[in-house]
């Protein structure tokens, strides 16, 4: 026993250490999820969500909806109200149509030709897109000189890219979202050299959801200008698209979406303030705004001290601020890129209005950067705790391992708004402290 034991030992230390064991170990886990995309597709998902939108393009219908919304806002003014029978309609609606499609009107109109399949077929190619659209990732982080990377057993460096994520990865191909497609095209804008594709593929981005906006700052810090121009020539031109198709209505739908989404809802600590919206305005909606969750509020006993709406929005500001200022910082420094990209995908979900688990995909590239320099020994014992720590703690609160009220209870907490914000605040002491000890 003792002998097949060792023999055992030998060949799984082999297969660690091995080109082939990394890659059989990435090939199943891509498999795994490539699998349950597919397996989910007759499932209710954010995607039915983009496909009523793009069908909307041919009714002429308001992509938005956003008048169920307000009427709900107006009509209910404590939490027992939402068990009025006269406003299960109201109820259901903000539920399953209101406010479910927030992206600008090119995304739905881009979704036009699924719209000409069945809602399961149309959801299943969403899928695979999403899939594709991870393997570019993955492609790219198989190419680390591109991130001024040096890396050994890269494939296992991939699939613990792809543990530490898993939580993230698998709500967002479960619910068919398109993260991980922005994902990849702000990666691919920011590692290719030629200054138009890597303007056009950020306007694309940043015209499917306005978040990749934010990396204009790589551009800005690179002095890219010349990609700087060919991104705002690609906004016209993605943007235009649409209008050639219908200019009347996309102008009309372009205006509430600017009006409603960037103007109102975006900003408004209120707006689906429920128990996964993990982002920070929606957190402090939850503590300190009655009425913010109707539903999960009640249940929890919040908020814990009632606050107006004015004074939650000037928090807000300070903690936006608070986190902002040492990016700033880190912009005038030199050789802090990735560093500074990371910190970008981190406050893109953390402070954005909504944030669901799954936006937290975004959080692939962090964790590609951060265990890069584990692999490498780049951290001190007590930084590798503390890295595990928050590469584990949103796993361990799945309720896989904690059951579905703990899980709830850590949710209606936004514990993984904690957990990014440590993952941000590791990172920048990280940059802060190459930098004190190269001077």
């Amino acid at each position: 026993m003792g002998k097949n034991q060792k023999l055992v030992g030998s060949m799984w230390k082999s297969f660690q250490k091995s080109e082939i064991g990394g890659r059989i170990t990435l090939f199943a886990l891509l498999a795994l999820f490539l699998v349950n995309g597919l397996s989910r597709v007759s499932q209710k998902s954010d995607f039915l969500d983009y496909y009523h939108a793009s069908e909307r393009w041919q009714s002429g219908e308001n992509l938005y909806k956003f008048d169920v919304a307000y009427e709900l806002q107006n009509t209910i003014k404590k939490w027992e109200d939402l068990f009025l029978p006269e406003n299960a309609k109201l109820l259901s609606d903000l539920q399953n149509q209101t406010a479910t499609y927030i992206y600008p009107p090119l995304f739905s109109f881009l979704l036009l030709p699924l719209t000409y399949f069945g809602e399961n077929i149309a959801s299943g190619v969403h899928s695979v897109i999403n899939f594709l659209a991870l393997c570019g990732v993955l492609y790219l982080f198989s190419k680390p000189e591109k991130f001024k990377i040096k890396l050994k057993n890269i494939e296992w460096v991939l699939v613990l890219v792809l543990l530490v994520n898993f939580r993230y990865l698998e709500s967002h191909l479960q619910n068919n979202q398109v993260g991980l497609l922005l994902v990849f095209l702000v990666l691919l804008s920011l590692t290719v050299k030629n200054d138009i594709s890597a303007g056009f593929l950020l306007a694309l981005a940043t015209s499917v959801k306005v978040t990749p906006l934010v990396f204009l700052a790589i551009f800005l810090y690179e002095r890219r200008f010349k990609a700087m121009l060919w991104f705002a020539v690609g906004m016209i031109f993605w943007n235009a698209l649409p209008a050639l198709y219908n200019p009347t209505y996309t102008l009309a739908m372009s205006k509430l979406w600017i009006d409603e989404v960037l103007g109102n809802a975006l900003s408004n600590p209120l707006l689906r303030s429920w128990k996964n919206n993990q982002s920070l305005p929606s957190t402090l909606a939850k503590y300190f705004i009655s009425g913010a969750d109707f539903v999960n509020q009640p249940l929890y006993r919040m908020p814990y001290v009632s606050l107006e709406l004015g004074t939650v929005k000037l928090i807000q500001m300070f903690i936006i601020l608070g986190f902002g200022m040492p990016l700033l910082y880190l912009l005038k420094m030199k050789d802090r890129k990735w560093e500074i990209t990371s910190l970008l995908f981190l406050a893109s979900a953390l402070f954005s209005g909504i944030s669901w688990i799954h936006s937290f995909v975004i959080c692939i590239f962090p964790a590609y950067l951060l265990l890069s320099k584990y692999q490498v020994g780049y951290f001190s014992k007590k930084e590798k705790i503390s890295l595990g720590f928050i590469f584990a703690l949103p796993l361990i609160t799945h309720r896989t391992f904690v059951g579905g009220v703990v899980e709830g209870i850590f949710l209606m907490l936004s514990i993984l708004l904690y957990t990014g914000i440590a993952l941000y605040i590791f990172i920048l002491r990280d940059s802060l402290k190459i930098h004190e000890h190269r001077n």
